[in-house]
């Protein structure tokens, strides 16, 4: 079974979200394993440039990825519609070792560092969501790409 790790900048701050990540990790158990990591937020960020946030949130991530490959989320990536995303899905796991690991960055994205050596750079649409709805978007997408690699009807 795959194993599917998001790494993420910050801690929810809506019920609602929490709720919704809960219930789409329980529904892709069935296709994965999922893993979510927190990270928090670098301290005295409202001193720092949004430069120096990124730089600081990349050293943190950095920790978490340990040289595996990683799938970078960003608003000027490729984006897919379901079906071709449920076909870039299965790519991706074909050629992975096991392990997908998606990074979510915070409030100002992901730093060049982290940018230039992610193995592919994914959007999730070409409208600009907040970094908490992004944590949903992503789990809900994969479980329809799954739900439609696997012929469920989910997806229909």
């Amino acid at each position: 079974m795959i194993k599917l790790k998001v790494i993420a900048i910050g801690k929810d701050k809506d019920k609602w979200v929490t709720e919704g990540q809960k219930h789409f990790t329980k529904l892709l158990s069935r296709f994965a394993k999922i893993e979510t990591v927190y990270l928090q937020s670098p301290k005295l960020s409202s001193a720092l440039s949004p430069s120096e946030i990124k730089k600081k949130e990349a050293e943190l991530f950095i920790k978490q990825i340990a040289g595996n490959k990683y799938i970078a989320l960003i608003d000027s990536g490729i984006y897919y519609n379901s079906i071709a995303f449920s076909r870039q899905l299965e790519k991706f796991i074909s050629t992975s070792a096991g392990q997908l690991t998606f990074l979510i960055g915070g409030a100002y994205g992901i730093d060049e560092t982290l940018l230039n050596k992610a193995s592919f750079k994914l959007s999730l649409s070409p409208l600009t969501f907040s970094h908490q709805l992004v944590r949903l978007v992503l789990l809900e997408q994969l479980y329809r790409a799954f739900s439609i690699a696997n012929n469920t009807d989910y997806h229909k």
